[in-house]
């Protein structure tokens, strides 16, 4: 399935053009019937994956270079790998002064994945059977060089005990990586945080091309 079909709900390879006019007055309305990505979940692509069965993690005291904490490799042969929202929920421990969540496109084909993270879970969000071609790691080496980390959410908040709040950012695809690659994702925290923390989220997997 490509993006074509399912943004012009044509199986064809031709163009459509739709003629959209101005008002008298120079507005120009255009409206979204559907919620964002209905389309893309009910085509069987839009997955989650969630961390929290698995063992929590501790945040890092400085922004990662090559190994973050998490990854989730695209492990597809036609298909990008779209991340659209991730999340970070403290599990225990004490939360800093401060939090981000940060993530990075690594660069070029990376050393393949074939498994899960013990304990993470990814599932289709239309309900369905389907299954990503994609896994969840923990630490992996990113190769081809640093990426640039763009910090996605942060939290200012006073150091306290905390369970069941976090960090969270809609990511709409401003990250995404194509077949053997991988997106980083790090927890980014204060010296002295001893907060553990579970990360979840969701992606989709996009033929772009067509055909």
């Amino acid at each position: 399935m490509s993006i074509r079909d399912i943004a012009g709900q044509r199986n064809d390879s031709s163009n459509t053009q739709v003629n959209i006019k101005a008002s008298k007055e120079g507005a120009l309305w255009v409206a979204q019937y559907l919620p964002a990505y209905a389309l893309l979940n009910a085509k069987g692509v839009v997955f989650g994956f969630d961390t929290s069965a698995g063992t929590a993690k501790t945040c890092v005291e400085a922004m990662p270079t090559t190994s973050p904490e998490w990854g989730l490799y695209n492990s597809s042969s036609d298909k990008m790998l779209v991340l659209l929202h991730v999340a970070a929920i403290s599990q225990s421990g004490t939360m800093g002064l401060g939090l981000a969540v940060v993530g990075a496109a690594a660069i070029g084909v990376q050393t393949v994945v074939a498994a899960d993270y013990s304990g993470a879970t990814k599932t289709c969000l239309n309900g369905s059977g389907n299954v990503p071609q994609a896994f969840v790691t923990n630490n992996p080496t990113l190769i081809g060089g640093t990426p640039s980390w763009v910090a996605f959410d942060l939290l200012n908040q006073t150091s306290a005990i905390a369970v069941g709040t976090g960090v969270k950012a809609r990511i709409d695809g401003l990250l995404m990586c194509p077949p053997g690659g991988l997106v980083g994702i790090e927890v980014v925290g204060l010296t002295g945080t001893t907060a553990l923390y579970d990360i979840n989220g969701i992606f989709a997997m996009i033929d772009f091309d067509g055909d």
